[in-house]
């Protein structure tokens, strides 16, 4: 077994969008790289975008990665634990205690390490994968039981996909990614079904804190089908809490008041959400634009405030639906926002309104 060689052969167990990520990424890296898939057309097509190679008979790997649905997680790492006797096996399971608590009973726990990369997207599939997926973002390793040499093996496949490591154990990462991860899937979804009442014209006056509200709300049902059954207790918790506080809105006496204690609890911890890179976040300046909803004025936008050599840090797009134009909201520095709007005046655009 090797530790934390970047020649470490690996494969992997599943072949959608994040067992495909992982591929591609590690691929590009130089590593020797297999991928397998119950479906034959899915490992195929996995392959054929360069997430890795077909497994030979007798291969050996250094390290399994099992990346299948959750519900399956726990009977696919026993099984890898049990067909490649000398490997260290991880996956990539967004609920770690089942797994873990498994895996503790085979007695093998010292070639196991839970993980679970903070990354995905909206849609599924190995067509969707991205090797830069995980890169400055999150990969939790839950250690449990594993040797040294097992966990630095891990750790060194999450680095060369550009991630940053976070330890900690498997029943603090499910409690702690069903208020980070688990409930904003829920308030999500909810908000978006609340729209199932209203028609076409009265969803058209959507705004973009609508579209910043719903945008996971596209996610895979099945998915999260499995993670509310394996990490019931912890999400059930979670909404107790949301619950409680919306509850006390609802009944208050002065609703607007209570709204508002509300409203600045949360302005009190969305500051602790981390910014770019992981840096403590920062209030940034947004100026919107009016842009022509025409080819190559977007581009020309964006020249336009990279001749003032201005950094975005953000950037997000709204639409009129009854007009040919969009609305481009650019985050910035706020030092260099009053310098900006000016010059962008003087090109031409138009400044609307904040």
């Amino acid at each position: 077994m090797k530790s934390d060689d970047h020649r470490a052969s690996v494969h992997i167990v599943g072949a959608g969008l994040i067992g495909a990520s992982i591929g591609v990424g590690l691929a590009a890296e130089g590593w020797p790289v297999t991928i397998a898939d119950r479906d034959d057309d899915a490992a195929r097509l996995a392959r054929g975008i360069g997430a890795g190679g077909a497994p030979g008979d007798g291969d050996a790997p250094d390290l399994i990665i099992v990346a299948v649905p959750p519900a399956a997680a726990a009977e696919a790492v026993i099984a890898a634990l049990r067909a490649w006797p000398e490997a260290v096996v991880t996956d990539v399971a967004s609920v770690k205690t089942p797994i873990a608590t498994a895996v503790d009973a085979t007695g093998q726990g010292s070639r196991y390490v839970g993980s679970h990369p903070m990354a995905g997207r909206e849609v599924s599939g190995s067509l969707a994968a991205q090797g830069d997926l995980f890169r400055a973002r999150p990969w939790v390793l839950c250690p449990n039981g594993a040797s040294a040499s097992a966990q630095a093996l891990v750790r060194a496949v999450a680095e060369a996909l550009g991630a940053d490591v976070v330890v900690m154990d498997a029943a603090r990462h499910d409690a702690t990614v069903a208020r980070t991860s688990h409930a904003p899937q829920v308030a999500a979804s909810a908000v978006a079904a609340a729209l199932a009442g209203l028609d076409a014209s009265d969803v058209a006056l959507a705004g973009q804190g609508l579209r910043d509200v719903t945008r996971i709300a596209a996610s895979e049902p099945e998915m999260w089908r499995d993670i509310a059954r394996l990490n019931e207790a912890n999400l059930r918790e979670t909404l107790r809490h949301i619950i409680g506080d919306l509850e006390k809105v609802r009944e208050a006496a002065d609703m607007g008041s209570a709204l508002a204690a509300l409203i600045e609890r949360g302005r009190s911890e969305v500051a602790r959400i981390p910014g770019k890179h992981g840096a403590k976040r920062r209030d940034w300046a947004e100026i919107t634009v009016i842009v022509p909803d025409e080819p190559g004025e977007l581009l020309r936008l964006l020249n336009s405030v990279a001749e003032e050599y201005v950094n975005v840090e953000d950037l997000a797009i709204e639409h009129s639906p009854r007009q040919p134009v969009g609305l481009v909201r650019l985050s910035v520095l706020p030092a260099r926002a009053t310098a900006l709007v000016e010059a962008l005046v003087a090109e031409g655009w138009e400044i609307a309104a904040s």
